[in-house]
């Protein structure tokens, strides 16, 4: 009894100690990249994570009236993004990518890290609206780095599974 409380208590520390080293949670969009008031609209966006990398991008656009903070839900937006050297990459954010539908979100695939030039044009019926951010892309992490849980999960079990032997031993031992 007292060795399967011990189990617990050490199975138990080390799930804390393994969340310490999971990303903060965050919601729906992500972190805030930009947030600017530009007639008729509060424009507000989010990138999944920051600061962006290459490969698979999510940019997300929160669209509010500015003094109701109510959302809209109707508009067309577009987002234009180019690279320092020319490189142009142009979608369209829509509410059926999003996860959260208050959202307009866009999936895409960044080709190279450098300064990119970051544009939206949000149209609603006669209203129009753009907005330009400047954002550095960084460079890829190392594959290590990037794949560190999936790599660490094999041995984290192993290591699990080896102090389960050696506690159950020792209770087996104290038993006798």
């Amino acid at each position: 009894m007292i060795c399967a409380r011990k189990t617990h208590q050490l199975v138990l520390l080390i799930l804390i100690g393994l969340s310490v080293l999971v990303r903060i949670a965050r919601a729906d969009g992500g972190a805030v990249m930009c947030q600017r008031a530009s007639a008729p609209f509060a424009i507000t966006l989010f990138s999944r994570e920051m600061p962006l990398r290459p490969g698979p991008a999510d940019l997300s656009v929160l669209l509010e009236q500015p003094g109701a903070h109510s959302p809209i839900l109707d508009a067309r937006v577009f987002i234009s993004l180019e690279h320092e050297n020319g490189t142009i990459i142009r979608t369209e954010a829509t509410r059926n990518q999003a996860r959260n539908k208050l959202l307009y979100c866009s999936l895409f695939t960044l080709p190279k890290s450098g300064h990119w030039k970051i544009s939206l044009h949000v149209i609603r019926g006669n209203d129009k609206a753009d907005m330009v951010y400047d954002s550095v892309v960084a460079e890829a992490p190392p594959a290590l780095l990037s794949n560190w849980k999936l790599i660490s999960f094999p041995p984290v079990v192993i290591i699990l599974f080896v102090i389960n032997q050696r506690l159950r031993r020792k209770g087996s031992a104290v038993k006798v």
